[in-house]
This record gives C-alpha cells, structure tokens and sequence, in this order.
C-alpha cells in the first residue's frame, strides 16, 4: 500500500490535501463558469457552492471508505482507532498554524472590502463587487486552510520519522 510506513492519521491527511486540490480546482473551474456578480445571478453563485458541497461529500466518503477498506483487506487497521500523544501533539501544532492562517485571509478580506469602499481608483480587483470578493474569498481560505493544515501535518509526520 502506499505510505505502508505512514499510520492511520498521515494517510488520511494525504486525502484531504488532494480532496482540497481536486476541490479548488472544480470551484475554480465553476467559477470561471459563472456569467455575472451575485446580485445579478445569486442562484449561478448558490448552485456553485451546493454542487462543490455536494461533490466533496461524495469525494471524502468514497475516498475514506477506500482507505479503510484497503487497510481491512491488507490487514493494517489496528492503527485506525489508535491516537498516540504524538498525533495529538501533531494536531494541535497543524490546528494553531491553519488558524492563524483562516485569521490572517479573513483580515485580508476585510481590509480588501474596506479599501474598495474608501480608496478612490482602488487598484486590486476593482471589477469584483465587494460581496463576490467576500463570497469566494471564504470559499478559497477554507480550501487554503484545509490545504495548509494538512500538509503542516504531513510535514510534521515525515520531520519526525
């Protein structure tokens, strides 16, 4: 199997950095798909965020039925259940750092919105209404966040072995 050195934890976190991949690339794509803002076309924007809901319920369980499933069959899921205080320590570092960074894009989106509203001839992305901005900005820092965390886990996990 592949990660056959890696527990239960490290594998599962290799998922969730190509499930939030795979996630932003399909947001993404149906982003580029959507022909208006959200005031003109909030059911374009609200059938994006159902459909990628939808789409990475269907991944993640397929994905993490596939891993236990696999570790069953090869007869490597006594690690399934087991957390040792190496993964908790683990989590908690990966956890402190994706939310410093949830904190640091929604800062980023605030200050965005703020500046188009008083700066005159704001530069960066003056074509998106402020709302559109806001919208997929929580969308793409979730991603960011799920991403970061992850592979911070992944890092810590190889760094230790």
């Amino acid at each position: 199997m592949i990660l056959k050195n890696s527990n239960f934890s490290e594998q599962t976190a290799w998922i969730s950095v190509i499930f939030t991949v795979f996630i932003a690339w399909y947001y993404g794509t149906g982003l580029m798909q959507l022909e208006g803002t959200f005031s003109s076309h909030a059911e374009q924007v609200v059938g994006l965020w159902v459909e990628t809901i939808i789409v990475s319920t269907i991944f993640v369980v397929i994905a993490f039925i596939a891993l236990a499933v696999i570790k069953k069959i090869t007869g490597d899921d006594e690690d399934i259940s087991l957390v040792d205080e190496r993964d908790e320590l683990i989590e908690a570092k990966t956890t402190t750092w994706a939310y410093f960074n949830l904190s640091t894009c929604i800062a980023i989106l605030l200050v965005h919105v703020f500046c188009q509203g008083v700066i005159i001839n704001y530069p960066f992305f003056s074509n998106v209404p402020p709302i559109d901005f806001i919208i997929h900005g929580l969308m793409f820092s979730g991603l960011w966040v799920e991403f970061v965390a992850r592979a911070t886990q992944i890092y810590r996990y190889r760094k230790a072995a």
